[in-house]
């Protein structure tokens, strides 16, 4: 795949200003087109209490969500004003926040987000990454809330255990992990997994002329989640691959799962596909 089409949710949250500054990176270095995003509904106090207000009520919040969005598409074009301005794009798109970026995202390559603000003051503007993720068709990059960076760090995890949505991701990410100095696979599991698992995965990868080398853990005491995590920062990588949610949502959201935790826990973005 080759990225030369990029969607960043942006709202204008902390969270969304380190996803467009990963995304303005990734614009530069891939020399893509980045659109910038808004979705959003009505102000949920109009959907939960809309029949009881006074219009002149009504009109006020409504007129102040419209200031507020006009102030993120300010940042917006501040953020990206050292981009070039054909390759420049924004969308504002009324609707339920996480069906219409998943509608927008069908025609980019990667979209760009950063998790949700539990405490923010426009939860109809909140997009969520294990929904996109899920549902959009579309790879996902998911950028830790916090997350500042001057260059993109070119050295990768991708964590592979042979199954389809690890497939997909390889597959997603495979103009981005051309383009790194080093990329780390990582299997977990038993010795016996190095030719079941690892090597195809090493052949593959070394016939697109990727620098990779193996790493085989074996499953102790820690999860899943805390091995690829912990290889992360053996690697000292900037980013990670993964293939997300091979278990059902309820189960995932009851019982917690390894993408989960791995979206609340990374210290650095995280491509996921599902």
């Amino acid at each position: 795949m080759s990225i030369k089409n990029i969607l960043v949710a942006y709202n204008g949250t902390k969270s969304a200003e380190c996803a467009l500054n990963v995304a303005i990176l990734m614009a530069k270095k891939y020399d893509a087109h980045l659109t910038g995003v808004l979705t959003h509904g009505l102000p949920n106090i109009l959907y939960s209490y809309g029949g009881h207000f006074p219009q002149v009520a009504m009109q006020q919040l409504e007129d102040a969500d419209r200031e507020h969005r006009g102030e993120v598409r300010k940042n917006f074009e501040t953020a990206t004003v050292d981009l070039p301005a054909e390759k420049v794009h924004y969308l504002d798109v009324f609707g339920e926040a996480d069906a219409k970026l998943m509608e927008v995202a069908r025609t980019y390559d990667l979209i760009v987000m950063g998790n949700p603000e539990k405490d923010s003051d426009y939860q109809h503007m909140e997009v969520h990454p294990d929904v996109v993720a899920r549902n959009s068709g579309r790879p996902v990059l998911v950028v830790p809330a916090d997350y500042r960076t001057e260059a993109l760090n070119e050295r990768a995890v991708l964590a592979w255990d042979g199954r389809r949505a690890a497939a997909r991701a390889m597959a997603d990410a495979m103009q981005i992990l051309e383009s790194k100095t080093e990329v780390a696979v990582l299997t977990i599991g038993h010795a016996d997994d190095f030719e079941r698992k690892l090597k195809p995965i090493m052949d593959h990868l070394d016939r697109h002329e990727i620098p990779a080398h193996p790493v085989l853990k074996a499953r102790g005491r820690d999860s899943v989640a805390q091995i690829i995590l912990d290889v992360i920062e053996e690697e000292k990588a900037g980013i990670l691959v993964m293939g997300a949610y091979e278990h059902a949502k309820m189960a995932e959201d009851l019982f917690g799962g390894v993408t989960n935790t791995i979206v609340n826990k990374t210290p650095v973005p995280v491509l996921l596909s599902h």
